[in-house]
Protein backbone atom coordinates (compact mmCIF):
# COMPACT_ATOMS: atom_id res chain seq x y z
CA UNK A 1 0.00 0.00 0.00
CA UNK A 2 1.13 3.72 -0.91
CA UNK A 3 0.48 6.86 -1.55
CA UNK A 4 -1.14 7.78 -5.37
CA UNK A 5 -0.43 11.17 -6.54
CA UNK A 6 -1.67 10.72 -9.59
CA UNK A 7 -4.98 9.22 -8.57
CA UNK A 8 -4.78 12.64 -6.40
CA UNK A 9 -5.17 14.29 -9.60
CA UNK A 10 -7.84 12.28 -10.93
CA UNK A 11 -9.44 12.75 -7.69
CA UNK A 12 -9.39 16.44 -8.25
CA UNK A 13 -10.56 16.59 -11.94
CA UNK A 14 -13.50 14.32 -11.28
CA UNK A 15 -14.35 17.06 -8.47
CA UNK A 16 -13.88 19.37 -10.70
CA UNK A 17 -16.45 17.52 -13.27
CA UNK A 18 -19.36 17.07 -10.13
CA UNK A 19 -19.22 20.88 -9.36
CA UNK A 20 -19.34 21.90 -13.11
CA UNK A 21 -22.22 19.42 -13.31
CA UNK A 22 -20.46 18.04 -16.56
CA UNK A 23 -22.71 14.94 -16.63
CA UNK A 24 -20.58 13.26 -19.31
CA UNK A 25 -16.96 13.34 -17.32
CA UNK A 26 -18.81 12.42 -14.17
CA UNK A 27 -20.00 9.76 -15.91
CA UNK A 28 -17.42 8.15 -17.76
CA UNK A 29 -15.56 8.20 -14.60
CA UNK A 30 -17.45 5.23 -13.69
CA UNK A 31 -16.87 1.78 -13.99
CA UNK A 32 -19.40 -0.19 -15.84
CA UNK A 33 -19.02 -3.63 -13.92
CA UNK A 34 -22.46 -4.25 -12.13
CA UNK A 35 -21.22 -4.46 -8.97
CA UNK A 36 -20.62 -0.58 -8.08
CA UNK A 37 -22.42 1.48 -6.18
CA UNK A 38 -23.47 4.59 -4.98
CA UNK A 39 -24.52 5.77 -1.50
CA UNK A 40 -25.57 9.34 -1.04
CA UNK A 41 -26.74 11.57 1.96
CA UNK A 42 -30.29 10.74 1.69
CA UNK A 43 -31.49 7.54 2.73
CA UNK A 44 -32.99 6.82 -0.19
CA UNK A 45 -30.08 6.98 -2.11
CA UNK A 46 -28.90 3.92 -3.15
CA UNK A 47 -27.57 3.02 -5.92
CA UNK A 48 -25.91 -0.38 -7.55
CA UNK A 49 -24.89 -0.80 -11.62
CA UNK A 50 -24.08 1.76 -13.87
CA UNK A 51 -27.67 1.77 -14.96
CA UNK A 52 -29.00 2.95 -11.76
CA UNK A 53 -25.51 5.70 -11.08
CA UNK A 54 -26.28 6.71 -14.77
CA UNK A 55 -30.15 7.50 -13.86
CA UNK A 56 -29.94 9.33 -10.56
CA UNK A 57 -26.86 11.18 -11.74
CA UNK A 58 -29.59 12.24 -15.12
CA UNK A 59 -32.07 13.26 -12.61
CA UNK A 60 -30.54 15.26 -10.25
CA UNK A 61 -27.95 17.52 -12.65
CA UNK A 62 -30.64 19.67 -13.40
CA UNK A 63 -32.11 19.61 -10.09
CA UNK A 64 -29.14 20.68 -8.68
CA UNK A 65 -28.65 23.73 -11.21
CA UNK A 66 -31.89 25.00 -10.82
CA UNK A 67 -30.67 25.50 -7.08
CA UNK A 68 -28.18 27.44 -8.13
CA UNK A 69 -25.16 25.30 -8.71
CA UNK A 70 -22.94 22.97 -5.99
CA UNK A 71 -19.25 23.96 -4.74
CA UNK A 72 -16.75 21.73 -2.75
CA UNK A 73 -14.18 23.19 -0.51
CA UNK A 74 -11.55 20.69 -0.19
CA UNK A 75 -9.47 20.59 2.91
CA UNK A 76 -7.70 17.58 1.99
CA UNK A 77 -7.67 14.91 -1.01
CA UNK A 78 -5.87 11.91 0.23
CA UNK A 79 -5.30 8.86 -2.04
CA UNK A 80 -3.74 5.39 -1.42
CA UNK A 81 -3.41 2.52 -3.97
CA UNK A 82 -2.70 -0.93 -3.85
CA UNK A 83 -1.79 -3.28 -6.99
CA UNK A 84 -4.90 -2.38 -9.74
CA UNK A 85 -7.01 -0.53 -7.10
CA UNK A 86 -7.00 2.31 -5.33
CA UNK A 87 -8.98 4.50 -2.84
CA UNK A 88 -9.71 8.43 -2.43
CA UNK A 89 -10.62 10.54 0.42
CA UNK A 90 -12.37 13.80 0.38
CA UNK A 91 -12.91 15.85 3.42
CA UNK A 92 -14.09 19.58 3.26
CA UNK A 93 -17.45 21.55 2.98
CA UNK A 94 -20.43 21.69 -0.09
CA UNK A 95 -22.85 23.72 -0.72
CA UNK A 96 -25.87 23.48 -2.65
CA UNK A 97 -27.32 26.53 -4.05
CA UNK A 98 -27.98 28.86 -1.30
CA UNK A 99 -28.56 26.52 1.67
CA UNK A 100 -25.95 26.20 4.22
CA UNK A 101 -22.71 24.61 3.83
CA UNK A 102 -22.41 20.90 4.99
CA UNK A 103 -19.51 19.40 6.15
CA UNK A 104 -18.78 16.37 4.05
CA UNK A 105 -16.72 13.21 4.20
CA UNK A 106 -16.92 11.14 0.90
CA UNK A 107 -14.54 8.26 0.28
CA UNK A 108 -14.28 6.53 -3.38
CA UNK A 109 -12.80 3.17 -4.32
CA UNK A 110 -11.75 3.01 -7.84
CA UNK A 111 -9.53 0.44 -10.25
CA UNK A 112 -7.49 0.58 -13.11
CA UNK A 113 -9.84 -0.29 -15.93
CA UNK A 114 -7.27 -0.03 -19.36
CA UNK A 115 -5.27 2.81 -18.77
CA UNK A 116 -7.60 4.57 -16.47
CA UNK A 117 -8.90 4.54 -12.97
CA UNK A 118 -13.14 4.19 -12.77
CA UNK A 119 -14.92 4.51 -9.12
CA UNK A 120 -16.56 1.58 -8.64
CA UNK A 121 -17.81 3.03 -5.05
CA UNK A 122 -18.39 6.26 -4.01
CA UNK A 123 -20.15 7.06 -0.48
CA UNK A 124 -21.13 10.82 0.52
CA UNK A 125 -20.61 11.94 4.57
CA UNK A 126 -23.47 13.88 5.71
CA UNK A 127 -26.00 11.57 6.02
CA UNK A 128 -29.31 13.51 6.62
CA UNK A 129 -32.33 13.83 4.24
CA UNK A 130 -31.73 16.28 0.80
CA UNK A 131 -34.66 18.16 2.75
CA UNK A 132 -32.05 19.45 5.22
CA UNK A 133 -28.77 19.36 3.82
CA UNK A 134 -30.09 20.70 0.27
CA UNK A 135 -32.99 22.92 1.00
CA UNK A 136 -35.08 20.89 -1.31
CA UNK A 137 -36.10 17.05 -2.12
CA UNK A 138 -33.95 16.21 -4.95
CA UNK A 139 -34.64 12.59 -7.34
CA UNK A 140 -33.80 9.64 -5.09
CA UNK A 141 -36.36 6.71 -5.20
CA UNK A 142 -35.54 4.88 -8.33
CA UNK A 143 -39.20 3.69 -8.82
CA UNK A 144 -39.60 7.34 -10.06
CA UNK A 145 -37.14 7.16 -12.70
CA UNK A 146 -38.74 7.34 -16.03
CA UNK A 147 -35.39 6.87 -17.68
CA UNK A 148 -34.89 4.64 -20.37
CA UNK A 149 -31.33 3.42 -20.47
CA UNK A 150 -30.10 3.06 -24.21
CA UNK A 151 -26.87 1.98 -25.77
CA UNK A 152 -24.46 5.20 -26.22
CA UNK A 153 -23.13 5.06 -29.95
CA UNK A 154 -19.30 4.55 -30.46
CA UNK A 155 -17.76 7.50 -31.92
CA UNK A 156 -17.78 6.72 -35.48
CA UNK A 157 -16.16 9.60 -36.42
CA UNK A 158 -13.06 7.91 -35.08
CA UNK A 159 -13.19 4.87 -36.97
CA UNK A 160 -12.09 4.19 -40.65
CA UNK A 161 -14.24 2.42 -43.72
CA UNK A 162 -12.27 -1.00 -42.87
CA UNK A 163 -13.24 -0.77 -38.93
CA UNK A 164 -9.66 -0.04 -37.65
CA UNK A 165 -8.98 2.89 -35.88
CA UNK A 166 -5.64 5.14 -34.73
CA UNK A 167 -5.33 5.39 -30.66
CA UNK A 168 -3.62 8.19 -29.13
CA UNK A 169 -3.35 8.55 -25.81
CA UNK A 170 -1.74 12.02 -24.15
CA UNK A 171 -0.68 13.18 -20.87
CA UNK A 172 1.30 15.84 -19.05
CA UNK A 173 4.68 15.40 -17.97
CA UNK A 174 5.55 15.68 -14.61
CA UNK A 175 1.96 16.54 -13.68
CA UNK A 176 2.30 16.15 -9.86
CA UNK A 177 5.48 18.72 -9.47
CA UNK A 178 2.98 20.91 -11.87
CA UNK A 179 0.32 20.48 -9.52
CA UNK A 180 2.09 21.12 -6.18
CA UNK A 181 3.91 24.30 -7.52
CA UNK A 182 1.04 25.78 -8.80
CA UNK A 183 -1.57 25.28 -6.23
CA UNK A 184 -4.84 23.56 -6.82
CA UNK A 185 -6.64 26.86 -8.39
CA UNK A 186 -3.69 27.44 -10.90
CA UNK A 187 -3.30 23.95 -12.11
CA UNK A 188 -6.98 23.35 -12.82
CA UNK A 189 -6.46 26.92 -14.60
CA UNK A 190 -3.84 25.26 -16.54
CA UNK A 191 -5.97 21.85 -17.01
CA UNK A 192 -8.69 23.80 -18.49
CA UNK A 193 -6.51 25.83 -21.16
CA UNK A 194 -4.89 22.11 -22.08
CA UNK A 195 -8.20 20.46 -22.48
CA UNK A 196 -9.62 23.41 -24.59
CA UNK A 197 -6.16 23.05 -27.30
CA UNK A 198 -6.72 18.96 -27.52
CA UNK A 199 -10.56 19.03 -27.78
CA UNK A 200 -10.20 22.03 -30.79
CA UNK A 201 -7.02 20.25 -32.28
CA UNK A 202 -8.87 17.47 -32.23
CA UNK A 203 -11.89 18.37 -33.89
CA UNK A 204 -9.90 19.95 -36.35
CA UNK A 205 -8.30 16.74 -37.53
CA UNK A 206 -11.34 15.27 -37.66
CA UNK A 207 -10.98 13.23 -34.56
CA UNK A 208 -13.24 11.95 -31.45
CA UNK A 209 -12.17 12.60 -28.37
CA UNK A 210 -13.25 9.49 -26.74
CA UNK A 211 -12.90 10.18 -23.03
CA UNK A 212 -10.42 12.96 -20.91
CA UNK A 213 -9.12 11.91 -17.48
CA UNK A 214 -6.69 13.09 -15.09
CA UNK A 215 -4.17 15.13 -17.37
CA UNK A 216 -4.88 13.46 -20.39
CA UNK A 217 -7.39 12.00 -23.07
CA UNK A 218 -7.68 9.42 -25.02
CA UNK A 219 -8.55 10.28 -28.82
CA UNK A 220 -9.98 7.82 -31.49
CA UNK A 221 -8.87 9.14 -35.53
CA UNK A 222 -9.90 7.45 -39.01
CA UNK A 223 -6.15 7.59 -40.87
CA UNK A 224 -2.77 8.02 -39.14
CA UNK A 225 -1.84 11.45 -41.34
CA UNK A 226 -4.89 13.25 -39.56
CA UNK A 227 -4.24 11.57 -36.00
CA UNK A 228 -0.15 12.95 -36.85
CA UNK A 229 -1.09 16.06 -37.41
CA UNK A 230 -2.94 16.79 -35.10
CA UNK A 231 -1.11 15.08 -32.43
CA UNK A 232 2.25 18.09 -34.28
CA UNK A 233 -0.80 20.51 -33.68
CA UNK A 234 -0.91 19.70 -30.10
CA UNK A 235 2.62 19.77 -29.15
CA UNK A 236 3.56 23.25 -30.91
CA UNK A 237 0.18 24.69 -29.09
CA UNK A 238 1.51 23.31 -25.64
CA UNK A 239 5.12 23.80 -26.31
CA UNK A 240 4.17 27.59 -26.23
CA UNK A 241 3.00 27.31 -21.95
CA UNK A 242 0.76 28.50 -20.22
CA UNK A 243 1.64 32.13 -18.38
CA UNK A 244 4.75 31.47 -18.64
CA UNK A 245 4.75 28.03 -17.40
CA UNK A 246 6.71 25.08 -19.49
CA UNK A 247 4.06 22.75 -20.45
CA UNK A 248 5.00 19.33 -22.06
CA UNK A 249 2.94 16.46 -22.97
CA UNK A 250 3.81 13.26 -24.31
CA UNK A 251 2.08 11.26 -27.06
CA UNK A 252 1.51 8.00 -28.35
CA UNK A 253 -0.18 5.83 -31.11
CA UNK A 254 -1.09 3.09 -32.43
CA UNK A 255 -3.43 1.66 -35.16
CA UNK A 256 -6.09 -1.53 -35.45
CA UNK A 257 -9.63 -3.16 -34.80
CA UNK A 258 -10.63 -2.03 -31.39
CA UNK A 259 -14.30 -3.19 -29.68
CA UNK A 260 -16.08 0.04 -29.55
CA UNK A 261 -18.71 -0.15 -26.99
CA UNK A 262 -21.03 2.43 -25.01
CA UNK A 263 -18.89 5.44 -26.50
CA UNK A 264 -15.15 4.00 -25.49
CA UNK A 265 -12.80 1.64 -27.59
CA UNK A 266 -11.57 -1.43 -25.67
CA UNK A 267 -8.63 -4.21 -26.79
CA UNK A 268 -4.92 -4.75 -27.21
CA UNK A 269 -4.91 -1.18 -29.66
CA UNK A 270 -6.02 0.54 -27.02
CA UNK A 271 -3.52 -1.01 -24.71
CA UNK A 272 -0.73 -0.63 -27.05
CA UNK A 273 -1.14 2.70 -27.54
CA UNK A 274 -1.63 3.52 -24.38
CA UNK A 275 1.41 1.76 -23.04
CA UNK A 276 3.69 3.91 -25.94
CA UNK A 277 2.46 7.14 -24.61
CA UNK A 278 3.94 6.07 -21.33
CA UNK A 279 7.23 5.39 -22.70
CA UNK A 280 7.46 9.00 -24.37
CA UNK A 281 9.32 11.58 -22.65
CA UNK A 282 8.06 14.93 -22.97
CA UNK A 283 7.40 17.36 -26.07
CA UNK A 284 7.27 13.36 -28.06
CA UNK A 285 5.38 12.02 -30.29
CA UNK A 286 5.95 7.95 -30.59
CA UNK A 287 4.24 5.96 -33.18
CA UNK A 288 4.28 2.38 -33.63
CA UNK A 289 5.69 0.33 -36.71
CA UNK A 290 1.95 -0.17 -37.85
CA UNK A 291 1.10 3.71 -38.01
CA UNK A 292 4.55 4.22 -39.45
CA UNK A 293 3.83 1.86 -42.25
CA UNK A 294 0.30 4.03 -42.58
CA UNK A 295 2.01 6.91 -42.88
CA UNK A 296 4.24 5.98 -46.09
CA UNK A 297 6.73 8.55 -45.62
CA UNK A 298 4.21 11.78 -45.73
CA UNK A 299 5.79 12.92 -42.17
CA UNK A 300 9.49 12.75 -41.16
CA UNK A 301 10.41 10.26 -38.33
CA UNK A 302 13.29 9.32 -35.95
CA UNK A 303 14.11 5.95 -35.03
CA UNK A 304 12.90 2.73 -34.98
CA UNK A 305 13.55 2.29 -31.22
CA UNK A 306 13.30 -0.90 -29.57
CA UNK A 307 10.23 -1.21 -26.40
CA UNK A 308 9.53 -3.89 -24.06
CA UNK A 309 5.75 -2.53 -23.56
CA UNK A 310 4.54 -3.06 -19.79
CA UNK A 311 2.21 -6.33 -19.62
CA UNK A 312 2.81 -7.21 -23.31
CA UNK A 313 4.63 -9.69 -24.64
CA UNK A 314 7.66 -9.70 -27.45
CA UNK A 315 9.15 -6.33 -28.39
CA UNK A 316 7.75 -3.25 -30.17
CA UNK A 317 9.55 -0.84 -32.64
CA UNK A 318 8.07 3.09 -32.59
CA UNK A 319 9.61 6.20 -34.25
CA UNK A 320 9.27 9.55 -33.24
CA UNK A 321 7.48 12.05 -34.97
CA UNK A 322 9.35 14.97 -36.29
CA UNK A 323 7.62 18.36 -35.66
CA UNK A 324 9.69 21.04 -34.58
Amino acid sequence: MEPAPELVVWAQRWLHSWTALDLDRVLDAWSRHPGIQLFGPDPEEVCEGFDQVAAMTKAQFPEIENLGGVTFDADKISAWQEGTVGWVTFLGRTTFGSAEPQDVKMTMIVHEDGAFWRAVLLQLGFDVPNEESVGTQLTTALDGLLLQVQDEPAPVAGMSADGSVIIMFTDLEGSTALMESLGEERWLQLLEWHDAIVQRQTANFGGAVVKGQGDGFMLAFPAAGSASACAMAIQRSLGAGWTGVPVRARIGMHVGNAKAEGGDFFGRTVVVAARVAGMAEGEEILVTQAVQERLDGAFALEGPRTLSLKGLSDTHSVFAVSWH
